[in-house]
């Protein structure tokens, strides 16, 4: 018998509502999901649909309405402001479609920023920021500042950053979006290498060819997960 494998991630009856004026609106009305250690997953589905505010919860910045989320066997649910940025800093990674570099920071220097968080701070930060600059293909670029790359650098950048703290889940928001094809190529091809590795990748996307990249794709609509066609 095959052993299942490990949930990294597990959301039990999620919702999460919003007041707006008078209205209640309802983000996620009732999502339940596991996502396993080392899986590539993309979220898909229109604008609207809850991928964002699912990417919030995953990524410790924001709190279920009810429901309980696990993350690596401990229930998070309802963890404190001082208490999520400890988990962010220290499991998560995060790449987003405007990469989100420090203009006036070398590319070390941005990479380095989430040490600054973590226990240790940024001790052997400088042969972790090496490594993980070799590691996307821009040892080169060690100096530059972001204004000084191109779009596609910029996010291998970023991904260096996500890399920085060896962190537990990397979660990608729209990373594609603002590459042209060619760069959009190097980028999925450094997150399937990264997965093949056994890196847990969740990655939200408007774009299905992207979406196709990943091993398991989760459709949301209106605030629930739909079951596969």
């Amino acid at each position: 018998m095959t052993t299942p494998p490990t949930p990294l991630i597990e959301l039990v009856d999620v919702r999460k509502t919003y007041r707006m004026g008078d209205e209640d609106v309802h983000a996620l009305a009732g999502v339940t999901l596991s996502i396993a250690k080392g899986e590539f997953v993309a979220v898909v589905g229109p604008s609207g649909s809850g991928k964002s505010t699912l990417m919030h919860l995953l990524g410790f910045m924001d709190r279920p309405t009810s429901g309980r989320l696990i993350f690596d066997q401990e229930d998070v649910s309802q963890l404190s402001s001082s208490a999520q940025a400890t988990h962010r800093a220290r499991k998560l990674g995060f790449v987003f479609q405007s990469f989100n570099l420090l203009p006036r920071l070398s590319v070390t220097d941005n990479i380095l920023l989430p040490l600054s968080y973590a226990r240790d701070g940024r001790k052997n930060g400088a042969r972790r920021a090496a490594e993980v600059l070799d590691r996307v293909g821009l040892s080169h670029r060690a100096r530059h500042r972001p204004n000084q790359l191109s779009g596609g650098e910029r996010q291998r950048a970023a991904i260096a950053r996500a890399l920085v703290n060896s962190p537990q889940l990397i979660l990608a928001d729209e990373p594609t979006g603002n590459l042209d094809d060619q760069n959009v190529e190097r980028v999925l091809e450094l997150f399937r290498e990264l997965h093949a590795e056994g890196q847990t990748i969740v990655l939200v996307t408007h774009d299905v060819n992207v979406a196709a990249t990943a091993s398991r794709q989760i459709r949301m609509q209106n605030g629930r997960v739909v079951p596969p066609a």
